[in-house]
């Protein structure tokens, strides 16, 4: 078992979900991925990971519902979520902030923003 914090990327786009873990893994974390917002709650359940990063649009559920169903598992409501989304898809950040997302990050970002935001909201939370 590696001492590297465990990072869940939920997101529909394969490109985008191996270019976070491989950015996320040279930064100094573990990555498991799910391509759907049902599949990212079950691995959630199965993995306890330290943070989420998380699409704003998912082909099932939107990123907010997931969200809201994450916040409601054991555990995730202590995890910080960063919600990833397109600055032209951007849903109303007070509707995720109140579902209990920790951070928005605007597609597309540089990738070392993305180990920053995740290095600082785990700071945030302890982790």
């Amino acid at each position: 078992m590696s001492d590297r914090p465990l990072v869940l990327i939920i997101d529909d786009e394969h490109d985008f979900r191996a270019i976070c873990a491989h950015v996320l893994d040279r930064g100094g974390y573990d990555t498991v991925t799910a391509e759907n917002g049902e599949t990212g709650l079950a691995k959630f359940t199965e993995r306890k990971p330290a943070l989420v990063v998380l699409d704003g649009n998912l082909p099932d559920l939107d990123g907010i519902e997931v969200c809201r169903r994450l916040r409601k598992l054991p555990g995730g409501e202590k995890v910080p979520v960063l919600m990833c989304t397109v600055r032209s898809a951007v849903v109303s950040i007070q509707n995720g902030l109140d579902a209990g997302v920790t951070d928005y990050v605007l597609k597309p970002f540089e990738m070392e923003d993305l180990i920053e935001r995740v290095r600082s909201a785990l700071e945030k939370a302890g982790r």
